[in-house]
């Protein structure tokens, strides 16, 4: 080390021994600074703790570089790291990780970050490991984009912004079908507990959904959620929001259940506003967003965009280049009940090879599907149940309606339908509307 960096080193050393021993004494003194003050105050020493813990990964590294860990007693980094700085022990291992990143030169730009305390240690350790499980999974240039929008993410937002961010990566820089792959996976972890019955009387569920079962659920539950003021005696609703879910969701099924034991499907009663852009779904990239429930901003695989365009209540609204609505469906692209009943006398059950349930609990599926200019007859539709009518558009299967049965080409990507124009000069009074959106995501890298 030449002598000028030590110097500067040594310096520093000096500042660091006469701050502490005022910082020791400033409970004595800290009445001198003027009221208005203190929050100004406050923030130079928040700004100063920040320094100091980038200052500790930058001197952890360099022992590291060194062979200083190596060469000493501690089994490790974080022990090296407890040993010398004791007032660290219970950061000691995020420090360790984020000396780590300091010596990866394709981390650079979390490096920088931690240097400049632009990043809190925590969120730039979360921002690597989100980093390097994203990575296998990226389009080759979309890497640096990728680290930069994740780095900006967490210096806003921290580490629950950051791992919110990955479905909106896979989603628009990730490599083809990692998104959907990665949806799919989700599903399968779907559950319902069977019910704890507690000491009060009460019964206790636990439930798991993925994209597609949150946007369904909530858009089931918002209206019978809603709080119920008693307009005649002038009260407000008292029923805390969870207590309002709760006997929304029982009323949901409630309905459902009535409706069952009539022989009728019940009626669509709330939709899920998915809207799309128009290349996204022609080559079935990108993804689809949720608007106007809790699960907004919710992002769903194209193929499910689609299935869900086929038999629920979901209003699937295009996008333009510019952002214009080009398409805005209407529900009227859904099967009726006396088409339905038709369906459930010709086919029986799902038409899938093999299976056999029943077909009052399928789907009514659009042959040639709905977005792609599919007619709403019972020529171009099929039975499926819930599970055959996601691997159907997964698989991206052919179906056709042969002497009043369903044949089904099981090949993968056998469906090739002429796309449907969509006129971009067609007016539309939501095409200004502005979505909300839970997080503020950042405009994808086109590539």
């Amino acid at each position: 080390m030449n002598s000028t960096c030590g110097a500067s080193v040594a310096d520093t050393r000096d500042h660091i021994a006469v701050l502490t021993a005022r910082l020791k004494t400033l409970h004595t003194s800290v009445f001198q600074c003027p009221t208005g003050e203190l929050g100004e105050f406050l923030g130079e020493l928040a700004e100063l703790r920040a320094l100091a813990g980038a200052a500790s990964v930058i001197v952890t590294a360099d022992a590291e570089t060194r062979g200083v860990v190596e060469a000493s007693q501690s089994a490790s980094t974080r022990g090296w790291i407890a040993e010398h700085g004791w007032h660290s022990r219970r950061e000691a291992t995020t420090v360790a990780k984020a000396a780590h990143i300091l010596r990866r030169p394709e981390l650079a730009e979390i490096a920088d970050s931690i240097r400049t305390a632009d990043l809190d240690l925590p969120t730039a350790v979360v921002v690597q490991g989100e980093y390097d499980k994203l990575a296998p999974q990226l389009l080759p240039d979309a890497h640096p984009f990728v680290l930069k929008q994740l780095v900006n993410h967490g210096a806003e937002y921290g580490p629950r912004g950051v791992r919110e961010l990955r479905q909106w990566i896979l989603a628009h820089h990730g490599k083809p079908d990692e998104f959907a792959d990665f949806q799919d996976r989700c599903r399968r972890h779907i559950s319902l507990s069977s019910p704890t019955e507690t000491s009060t009387g009460l019964h206790e569920y636990r439930l798991v959904v993925d994209n597609e079962g949150l946007s369904i659920l909530e858009a089931a539950i918002q209206t019978l959620a809603a709080p119920r003021p008693d307009a005649a005696a002038g009260e407000r609703d008292v029923r805390p929001t969870d207590r309002r879910r709760g006997e929304a969701l029982i009323e949901a099924f409630r309905r459902s259940v009535l409706a069952q034991g009539q022989g009728v499907t019940a009626a669509v009663t709330a939709t899920v506003n998915v809207t799309m852009n128009l290349d996204d779904l022609q080559q079935r990239t990108g993804a689809g967003t949720c608007a106007g429930t809790i699960a907004d901003g919710t992002l769903l695989a194209p193929d499910t965009a689609r299935k869900l365009a086929c038999d629920a209540g979901i209003i699937p609204t295009v996008l333009g280049a510019d952002g214009a609505v080009l398409d805005c469906g209407k529900e009227q692209r859904l099967f009726t009940l006396t088409q339905k009943r038709v369906l459930w006398t010709r086919d029986r059950h799902c038409t899938f090879p093999g299976c056999d349930i029943p077909a009052q609990w399928c789907d009514a599926h659009h042959l040639v599907h709905w977005i792609d200019g599919g007619p709403t007859d019972l020529d171009n539709a099929a039975l499926l149940c819930p599970a055959h009518h996601t691997i159907v558009h997964r698989d991206e299967l052919n179906g056709e309606v042969t002497a009043g049965q369903v044949i089904w080409d099981r090949r993968p990507r056998s469906y090739r339908p002429a796309r449907r124009p969509r006129p971009a000069d067609r007016p539309d009074p939501t095409s200004t509307r502005r979505l909300p959106r839970q997080r503020t995501a950042p405009t994808p890298l086109r590539t």
